[in-house]
């Protein structure tokens, strides 16, 4: 696991409890809790009153300029005086924008597992492809059916251009792309593990079909990203208005 998948087991608890409702008011009620955490966030990590003051440094600056009537050469020192405010204000605010993205980005980590994508049904077939192609190694996947001992359980099978079964790989979680261990999984983790490191194929995609948190519009629509991050931005909005956050 990674630094960042870590909260993954607090999500996956609370989801857990929430399971009376249907996936999508489930993931309309992730995008508020993630509204109203990063938000929060952001406004107890911020300096608020030193943020109010330099938006209106800035907007006074602005002002200043566009009453100008001058020669071009005659107003660089009030541009130079709208770049200084702006980014002043910008230094203020970033500390807490970066800060209040680390549970988002948690978050995100999770809801991509969750619910981006679902195992076929068993008698589905499923496109596995390997990169590079040059390498001659093909994939599978394959389901080990269930027992009296065992749930029914998944697992990619590499074989080599013999023919000869090289690696396989469980597979625990729906997850569509199989690597080899990288830099950036220290901090996201693949929750459906890793090639080998001397595997010679470098990527496995798996065409697993994909949940649809809404039954209409076009495919890319149906997804969970465009419904999380349209009720998280509306929610952020409507908080930010409330609480008078700067």
């Amino acid at each position: 696991m990674g630094a960042l998948d870590w909260p993954g087991l607090a999500f996956t608890w609370i989801d857990g409890m929430m399971r009376g409702l249907a996936a999508p008011w489930r993931l309309v009620l992730w995008a508020m809790i993630a509204a109203a955490l990063s938000m929060a966030i952001y406004r107890y990590a911020s300096p608020q009153r030193r943020i109010a003051q330099a938006q209106d440094q800035a907007l006074a600056a602005r002002r200043a300029l566009d009453r100008f009537d001058g020669e071009f050469a005659e107003a660089w020192p009030l541009i130079r005086d709208v770049l200084r405010t702006a980014f002043r204000r910008i230094g203020l605010v970033l500390p807490g924008v970066m800060l209040a993205m680390l549970p988002i980005l948690a978050l995100l980590a999770w809801l991509s597992t969750s619910y981006g994508y679902r195992f076929p049904d068993p008698n589905d077939a499923v496109n596995v492809a390997t990169h590079p192609r040059s390498a001659g190694v093909q994939a599978e996947l394959s389901v080990m059916p269930h027992q009296a001992t065992k749930p029914e359980s998944r697992r990619v099978v590499l074989r080599d251009p013999s023919g000869s079964v090289s690696a396989a790989i469980p597979l625990a979680q729906p997850v569509p792309v199989l690597e080899k261990r990288r830099w950036w999984h220290a901090l996201i983790g693949n929750p459906a593990g890793y090639l080998p490191d001397d595997s010679a194929v470098e990527r496995v995609e798996i065409a697993l079909p994909a949940q649809e948190m809404l039954q209409m519009g076009p495919a890319w629509l149906r997804g969970w990203e465009p419904l999380f991050f349209a009720v998280m931005l509306t929610a952020s909005l409507a908080i930010k208005r409330l609480w008078r956050i700067a």
